[in-house]
């Protein structure tokens, strides 16, 4: 007995690619590809192979306006950030920007827009970096960290029974 597609004829086929809506529970439009697959002359069968899921997926990312895989590193690249650099950035997990990379996942619309607008230069790190929201750490706050170099000052927070007097907080001495 022959190994399956032993005998196998490399043909060109068309496939349909399926668009989905923005919502993504039904399908917007349907266009058909030319891909290459193999053709078993005994049985008729035509089977895909990696290169024609490739090219469809190609189609498919970029009818949906989505960066491929190979652009979300280039971007990366050409920004000069590291993954973990760009996750942070971006407000996203690590591994996230790992998986857009390789394929496994894509961005979301939102992330994806603003991926083109970095790609396309009508947004840049500066600007991405002004919109985000400083992080704030009470532990900081408290002990005047960051404000005054790396000295560990306690602060005595002061409060009232009375809900318009504002919350103060002032340094103190550990000393006893």
């Amino acid at each position: 007995m022959s190994a399956p597609l032993e005998n196998a004829v490399r043909i060109e086929t068309e496939m349909p690619v399926h668009i989905p809506t923005p919502d993504g529970k039904a399908v917007a439009e349907t266009v058909m590809v030319k891909v290459p697959a193999l053709k078993d002359p005994a049985t008729g069968e035509v089977y895909l192979t990696g290169e024609a899921l490739e090219i469809m997926d190609k189609k498919k990312a970029r009818l949906m306006g989505v960066l491929l895989p190979g652009e979300v590193k280039e971007l990366r690249a050409r920004l000069g950030l590291t993954q973990l650099k760009l996750s942070g950035l971006l407000g996203i997990g690590e591994k996230t920007c790992t998986r857009w990379e390789t394929g496994r996942e894509r961005p979301s619309q939102s992330l994806n827009l603003m991926l083109v607008a970095l790609w396309e230069g009508r947004l840049n790190v500066t600007a991405l970096q002004a919109l985000r929201q400083p992080t704030f750490s009470w532990y900081e706050r408290i002990w005047g960290i960051g404000s005054c170099g790396s000295e560990h000052k306690p602060y005595m927070i002061k409060t009232t029974e009375d809900p318009k007097e504002p919350v103060t907080h002032e340094p103190c001495s550990l000393a006893a």
